[in-house]
């Protein structure tokens, strides 16, 4: 016995004060003139353009895409304006459309090409029609009177929220002799008008984040596999066409239907004929850019920003030339030994889909670090005299186009609004962040649990990717390959640490290691300069000085280093060599240096972790400490 359909709740109040409205507006449309209509369309794209800064900003964007990632805003903001102008008028027609006489049909729409699109879909052919979000697209399924011989004329599209109005709609598009399919009912009857053959159009150029990724104007973006799909369910007799709609003054439109996708022999892959469909796509969007709707977000980003698709369709979009990469923004903690965590987090950014670019925010003692790693594309500083953003529309960042993603790590009010100046699509954090605080200022954010089991800080940034991006790579790459120095050997030691007084180790317990070490030779910062230079000649030691991102010419696997804890062990265990450090303020379990092969020493007290730069007890944590336990299986 078959189930009874399932009954359609009863329309809200709100809906049927809408459906009204509708029917009124749709009532004076009736009687007005389609020019009076876009002239009225006009006007309000004109105060839209003047009340809708975030819009501006949308389609400022897409602009930068579609025509030019160099366009400055001497050249973008007229085209800008001029888009949400035009695109408004084509909105309101689009209402019109649906209720024009055949009078005013003749009058304002030209078809151009109708001969080729029906003789391809004669004699159980299907031509699959690939239509653009340009012009008024809704003339497509008023023109199926030029069509008489074919027997099938369809188009997909996607029902509106408010029952009433939809049933409005849906009887406009229909009342002509257009098949309307929903997505929302599956594809059935689709597939069969495909077998069968027919006239099918479907809005081929909308964001679908189960799509296939392939390049959209250089740049890659989830596309409807659709028109593939029903392409190879036709066996033979299917054609591709790009179809589109173009504005040629006021209340006029041509539509054109003559723009045959060749389809090479063979081709069957969803990303190669999608691929096809796009490119024929953007040169019709090409003859008339500011057709086009550009005031919606086309190359979207969202939560999971790594596209779930084959290794061989990522060949397919990789293998277009002159690809804009997906911008990924990472503004760095103000502290520097914090910042140094991040290197597994950069890379796993890096590796998680082939066009990812990942720029650094930073302050300026961390740039020329950031500059030496060779998953950072670009750099710019927190504290220059020029701001972050500026610095990052400079020519050279500026040419590869909009920035998708931000990771904002930096507790700086002053740098995330200027961050947001670049107009990122996604905003990630950490919930204890307290820019998150505010209201959907972190688009997602990821909670850390304190209760549960220390973990390595490191592996809390790679679980805010793994738990709220989807990205969970294989392998942490802790260590930088190649980074430090393979032919350095030797060992060092570092007795001075950028955490403060409270991260060290008595003088005569540096001399007693030395004794039993050799001479090693001491490794310090700059900042350190003075004390070092002091310490090494009391010590009769080599002294070497060097700055952060030099720290790489002195290391390597090959080497040994002793130290407190700090910045140098971190950026250490990024060249490889193992380290033995002393830890006072800080818990080995969150913070000890990342990869194998290193050793860490503490004193567990009452007051450990302290998180304190200068200690505040008689005698420090790690006074009892001895050479001993610090030399461990290298004493022996």
């Amino acid at each position: 016995m078959s189930q009874p359909a399932p009954q359609q709740p009863k329309p809200t109040a709100a809906q049927r004060m809408a459906h009204w409205a509708y029917r009124g507006l749709c009532a004076a449309l009736r009687i007005t003139d389609v020019r009076a209509v876009a002239a009225c369309g006009r006007a309000v794209g004109y105060l839209v353009w003047m009340c809708s800064p975030a819009r501006r900003r949308i389609v400022a964007r897409n602009l930068r895409i579609a025509v030019d990632p160099m366009l400055r805003q001497d050249k973008l903001a007229p085209m800008v304006r001029r888009n949400m102008v035009r695109t408004t008028m084509n909105l309101f027609c689009s209402l019109k459309t649906g209720l024009m006489t055949d009078r005013e049909m003749h009058r304002s729409i030209r078809v151009l090409g109708a001969d080729t699109f029906r003789e391809h879909g004669m004699g159980g052919h299907c031509v699959i029609s690939c239509i653009p979000h340009a012009g008024n697209w809704e003339i497509l399924a008023r023109i199926r009177s030029q069509f008489p011989e074919v027997e099938h004329y369809g188009s997909m599209y996607r029902r509106m929220s408010n029952p009433l109005i939809e049933d409005m709609v849906y009887q406009s598009r229909t009342r002509y002799g257009c098949e309307m399919f929903s997505k929302e009912d599956g594809l059935r009857a689709v597939l069969r008008l495909a077998r069968t053959g027919g006239l099918l159009g479907v809005l081929s150029d909308q964001f679908t984040n189960e799509g296939v990724y392939v390049p959209y104007f250089r740049k890659v973006t989830g596309v409807t596999p659709l028109p593939a799909l029903l392409y190879n369910r036709c066996k033979g007799k299917g054609h591709l066409f790009a179809v589109y709609t173009r504005n040629t003054g006021l209340g006029k439109w041509d539509a054109v239907m003559d723009r045959i996708i060749e389809v090479p022999e063979g081709c069957t892959g969803m990303a190669q004929l999608t691929l096809l469909v796009n490119k024929a796509l953007e040169k019709c969007q090409s003859e008339n850019i500011l057709d086009g709707f550009w005031m919606h977000h086309r190359w979207k980003a969202t939560a999971e920003f790594i596209p779930k698709q084959e290794p061989a369709d990522w060949q397919v979009a990789m293998a277009e030339p002159g690809l804009l990469p997906f911008r990924i923004l990472v503004c760095m903690p103000q502290e520097f030994e914090e910042a140094v965590l991040l290197v597994p987090f950069l890379h796993a950014l890096a590796a998680s889909r082939p066009d990812a670019q990942v720029n650094v925010v930073c302050p300026g003692e961390q740039q020329a670090f950031w500059q030496g790693v060779d998953c950072v594309a670009y750099t710019a500083t927190t504290d220059g005299a020029k701001p972050a953003s500026a610095q990052l529309e400079e020519d050279e960042p500026y040419k590869d186009g909009p920035y998708d993603y931000l990771f904002m790590f930096s507790e700086s009010k002053r740098v995330f609004r200027d961050l947001q100046r670049l107009g990122p699509l996604f905003t990630s954090g950490f919930t204890e962040n307290p820019l998150a605080r505010k209201k959907r200022a972190f688009r997602t954010h990821f909670t850390q649990w304190h209760f549960s089991a220390p973990r390595h800080r490191a592996e809390d940034y790679m679980a805010l990717l793994a738990k709220r991006h989807g990205c969970a790579p294989q392998e942490r790459t802790h260590a930088i390959p190649g980074y430090g120095n393979a032919e350095a050997a030797g060992t060092f030691i570092s007795p001075f640490s950028t955490l403060g007084t409270a991260d060290s180790w008595p003088v005569e317990n540096w001399a007693e290691l030395c004794s039993a070490l050799g001479t090693p030779t001491l490794l310090a910062l700059p900042q350190h300069r003075d004390a070092a230079q002091a310490l090494a000649g009391e010590l009769g030691l080599p002294c070497t000085i060097a700055a952060p991102q030099d720290i790489r010419k002195h290391l390597g696997p090959n080497c040994r280093l002793y130290a407190v804890d700090g910045l140098l062990p971190q950026i250490a265990a990024l060249c490889g060599t193992p380290c033995t450090v002393i830890m006072a303020s800080r818990l080995p379990d969150r913070y000890a240096p990342m990869g194998t092969g290193h050793r860490t020493l503490n004193n567990h007290r009452p007051c450990h972790p302290c998180y304190r730069t200068a200690c505040d007890q008689d005698s420090p944590c790690t006074a009892e400490i001895s050479v001993a336990e610090v030399l461990g299986e290298d004493g022996v």
